[in-house]
């Protein structure tokens, strides 16, 4: 009886792995470009522990906060796929990635190649670059950067005095590998808090190359406000 078990365990063991090889895709060495293309996710709104999809609702919270975001599509409201984005365009050789946004330019930014998890590398700029540093402790309109990233840099700080601080760091990407593309997710957010009768602080940042970090959503007030939308920048070997 003890060797039918163990002979059970063994075969699901190996059907269990198989499976798992199944689902894990391998990045292949070239040059992959988004055909100035990319597809929009839905603009998601978090209000304290609520999370509003309704798309009347978030359009007038877009239009009262934001309406010049509306009229430069920084938020796009009706979510699909191929719409205009900026060129991006990713060169795989070895442990290394080269990266560029201007198809006329011929520098490229160069990123090391480290694994986050099985489809999913996490690109780490080989050279050092100006940060915008985030104060750390409870979130707050000064550090929305650090916790609404799946990756935030990290830094050092020649000089300390927020927000005029000269802080250096080496720039992240997430890169997730599907089965005959890669993918850059970008995001772009907005959050709002009120501080006292009629004053509201608000913080943004447009078009990040980084996953979102469902975690913020446990650090959210009741009076708060979070807009997130993530836009995924397909690329395509040439």
């Amino acid at each position: 009886m003890k060797a039918h078990i163990t002979v059970l365990v063994f075969c699901i063991a190996i059907l269990t792995s198989c499976k798992k090889d199944d689902n894990v895709h391998v990045m292949q060495e070239g040059t992959y470009n988004n055909r100035k293309l990319a597809t929009a996710g839905p603009v998601t709104l978090y209000v304290g522990n609520k999370t509003i999809t309704e798309h009347t609702f978030i359009h007038a919270f877009l239009e009262r906060r934001i309406s010049s975001w509306l009229a430069d599509s920084t938020f796009r409201e009706q979510p699909g796929i191929n719409i205009p984005f900026i060129f991006t365009s990713v060169t795989i050789q070895g442990d290394f990635a080269y990266y560029t946004s201007d198809p006329g330019n011929s520098y490229q930014d160069t990123f090391r190649i480290n694994p986050l998890s099985a489809n999913t590398r996490l690109l780490a700029a080989n050279s050092e670059s100006i940060i915008k540093p985030t104060v750390a402790g409870e979130l707050s309109c000064l550090n929305v950067a650090k916790y609404v990233r799946r990756n935030p840099p990290t830094y050092a700080c020649s000089y300390f005095n927020y927000p005029n601080s000269y802080c250096t760091g080496h720039k992240l990407m997430q890169l997730n590998v599907e089965s005959d593309y890669l993918v850059i997710p970008v995001l772009t957010y907005y959050f709002a808090r009120p501080i006292a009768p009629g004053i509201v602080c608000h913080t943004y940042e447009r078009y990040i190359s980084d996953d979102f970090n469902k975690d913020i959503l446990g650090k959210l007030r009741p009076e708060d406000t979070l807009a997130v939308q993530t836009y995924f920048v397909k690329l395509y070997k040439q």
